[in-house]
């Protein structure tokens, strides 16, 4: 785990754990061993291409006040040349039931999910975003790592093994949460085993928003995904159609 956020604010004094203007990148440098020498996008998944556990996880007894940070595995390699396949578990794991406010947050490219909200309460979010790595569709989530009930991981057991847009990672999910507010998300697909010939139907990732269980008091403002068929999938079921809500890009 990148970061393992266990602080809390002060009995009245809301929002003074917190952090500013802070980047996250797993890969494509020099000195990570995780560039386009090795890890070449379209290569088969290997262990020198295996990244971190987790980003982030803020537990449940914690507050955080998060603006301005980019939790990213990298897409391509910055000392380099050309696109990278790096296969990082999970994004951003929030359990706390305190207060967390994002405001101007990013998780991007991570195997199984990039924000996950499981037993949470009190979050409030503004100008978020995500992206699905641009891998997927082959291998498909959960590979090449492994899903853990045990972190709340998601299942993706249900999944047709013949279908090439379902086991993709979870852009947000919430699970027996409450209270979580977000103004607005971009939640975005760009590709799909690095084609991107599903942008002209804008299928290639079944859904981005997942939520399962007892949630209640979950609100999106402003909720706007690419490429995505269902944009909010409720306990197994689709929502909500991108096609009834296409809208420029």
């Amino acid at each position: 785990i990148l970061v393992e956020w266990n602080i809390r604010d002060p009995v009245g004094q809301q929002g003074v754990s917190g952090m500013w203007d802070a980047h996250f990148r797993i890969g494509g440098a020099k000195g990570t061993k995780l560039q386009v020498g090795n890890c070449k996008a379209g290569n088969t998944p290997s262990a020198d291409c295996m990244a971190a556990y987790m980003m982030l996880h803020l537990t449940a007894s914690s507050s955080a006040y998060l603006e301005n940070v980019w939790a990213w595995t990298a897409d391509h390699d910055l000392d380099g040349d050309g696109q990278i396949s790096i296969y990082n578990a999970r994004g951003l794991l929030c359990e706390s039931t305190s207060a967390v406010w994002m405001y101007g947050t990013a998780v991007e490219h991570n195997v199984l999910y990039q924000y996950n909200f499981v037993n949470a309460k009190n979050v409030f979010m503004a100008m978020i975003q995500t992206e699905t790595p641009y891998y997927q569709g082959s291998p498909l989530a959960p590979a090449p790592v492994y899903s853990s009930a045990s972190v709340y991981d998601p299942d993706f057991s249900k999944c047709s093994p013949t279908s090439k847009t379902c086991g993709m990672a979870w852009g947000v999910r919430m699970v027996n949460s409450k209270q979580i507010y977000t103004y607005g998300a971009g939640l975005y697909v760009f590709f799909n085993n690095y084609s991107q010939k599903c942008l002209d139907t804008e299928d290639c990732q079944d859904s981005v928003v997942q939520m399962n269980g007892n949630n209640s008091g979950i609100y999106f403002y402003g909720l706007n995904t690419k490429a995505a068929i269902s944009m909010i999938n409720v306990d197994g079921a689709a929502l909500i159609p991108q096609s009834a809500n296409t809208n420029t890009f």
